[in-house]
This record gives C-alpha cells, sequence and structure tokens, in this order.
C-alpha cells in the first residue's frame, strides 16, 4: 500500500477523483456548518485556508460570507489552479489563492482573524512546528479550525480485513500512520497554547457488495494491489457473508477548534 503525493500533477487528479469527490466535501460540510456561528459573528474577517484542495471549504465560505477576506493556500500548483478556475467561473472575488507549504508559511503576524484546515494535517511534515507557526498569523482573540480522520475511520472495514488476512493487513501502516498523526493534533494545539474543543461524527460509507469496497480502497491508496486475487476474493466473500444487504461502514471526522 502507498500514500499518494497529492502534491503531484498526477497526485492531485488522483486526489479530485478520490478523496477530493467522496470524502473531502462530506468532512468539508461538517467543518463549515461548525463554523457558521464564528463567520456569523465575524463576517467580515481574513481567512487562512490551509491546505485548501480545489476549495472544497474555500468557495462554500466565500459564498455564503462575501464580506470576508480569505487567502487559500495549497503546496500543489496544481490545486490552486483548480481553486482560481473554479473561483473565477463562480465570480467570488473574495479569494487570493497562493501556493504555499504548511511548513514554510510566508505571513505577517497577527494577520487572519481565522485559520481552517480540512483534512490537510496528517500530511503536514513537521506538525508541531506548522501549528505552532498558524498562532503567531493569528488576531489575540483568532481561532484555528481542523478536520482530521479519527482512529475509527473504516473500522467495520478492518475489523474483517484482520479476521481475513491476518498479520497481512498491517500493510495498511502507513494509511494507519495518518490517524496516528491525527491524534497528536490536540496535544500540538494545547503545547501552542490553544484552548481546544473537539466534536465527533461518523459519516456512513454504503456499498452494494464486496468487490465495491475493495475497489474504493482501491482507487484511494491501492490499499490490496500487493495481494493476490484469491485473497480479495476471500475478502469480498467476508464482506458479503457479515453484511448480505450491502455493506456500511464509517468515517470518522474530528473536527477541532483551537483558541487563541
Amino acid at each position: 500500500m502507498r500514500i499518494p503525493n497529492f502534491n503531484t500533477e498526477e497526485g492531485s487528479i488522483l486526489y479530485s477523483d478520490t478523496v477530493g469527490r467522496q470524502i473531502a466535501p462530506r468532512v468539508g460540510e461538517q467543518l463549515f456548518q461548525s463554523l457558521r456561528p464564528t463567520l456569523d459573528n465575524r463576517p467580515n474577517a481574513r481567512i487562512l485556508d490551509l491546505g485548501c484542495g480545489p476549495g472544497t471549504l474555500t468557495l462554500p465560505i466565500a459564498r455564503l460570507y462575501p464580506e470576508a477576506s480569505i487567502l487559500a493556500t495549497d503546496a500543489s500548483p496544481a490545486m490552486i489552479q483548480l481553486c482560481q478556475s473554479a473561483a473565477a467561473r463562480e465570480g467570488l472575488n473574495n479569494i487570493e489563492a497562493r501556493v504555499m507549504n504548511a511548513n514554510h508559511m510566508d505571513l505577517d503576524p497577527n494577520s487572519f482573524h481565522l485559520v481552517v484546515c480540512n483534512l490537510a494535517f496528517p500530511f503536514f511534515a513537521r506538525p508541531d512546528e506548522s501549528v505552532a507557526a498558524l498562532r503567531e498569523v493569528l488576531h489575540p482573540d483568532g481561532e484555528v479550525w481542523f478536520s482530521v480522520p479519527g482512529r475509527e475511520t473504516w473500522a467495520e472495514f478492518f475489523a474483517i480485513a484482520e479476521r481475513v488476512m491476518g498479520d497481512a493487513v498491517r500493510v495498511a501502516k502507513p494509511f494507519l500512520a495518518k490517524f496516528t498523526q491525527s491524534e497528536h493534533l490536540p496535544g500540538s494545539l494545547r503545547t501552542a497554547g490553544f484552548t481546544v474543543e473537539e466534536r465527533r461524527v461518523k459519516l456512513p460509507f454504503h456499498f452494494s457488495d464486496g468487490p465495491s469496497v475493495l475497489s474504493f480502497f482501491g482507487q484511494l491508496f491501492h490499499l490490496l494491489d500487493y495481494a493476490p486475487e484469491v485473497l480479495r476474493e476471500e475478502l469480498a466473500r467476508a464482506i458479503e457473508s457479515a453484511a448480505p444487504d450491502g455493506f456500511t461502514m464509517h468515517y470518522e471526522a474530528v473536527i477541532l477548534r483551537g483558541i487563541r
């Protein structure tokens, strides 16, 4: 199994076709709804969207809060191009999109009221340093909002996979490592001086049969590329045996609010 490099053009296309289409919008909607009371109180806020992708969170904020000023940043030039193109199509003039790595943020101190980050934190190379830097770019009464995957994400699938595959399921270690990094975020926020609030929600993903589940993971992270066909077939049968009327597994979205 491998984690794609979403910063490359090829990786950006893969992201848009998979995570960007199937997961990020649903998690982003949860983050957006959590943000709404804060945005309602600060409709003209200066906002940093860190790891904006194709504008999953940037665009709905810009639409609903036209007086807000949004800087959308991403390490991938292809993602920034997608965000800029979408903003131009909709005539949104309150968005500036800029290529920027979370590890090297060239931003003025105290320049933002709000920082948002939808599912990008697990891919930060130096997460503690990035979180500390975010505190510096915030106004004294600013806030950061993150969404990250929780440890219970896809738990229903992994329970069956471990039963069928045994120790071989550890091939998913790079994937599971992203959950581990996510678990460090509350501590990173507190170490940086934030007061932290947390909300968790499980989002259901339903599949008609076992092969469609394996196809989902194959598209996302090539999870079972290494496995022989006979093992994939056994896993698909096990999924269908456990859920003959269709298989539902859940993405655990963790919404974190950091108050400066």
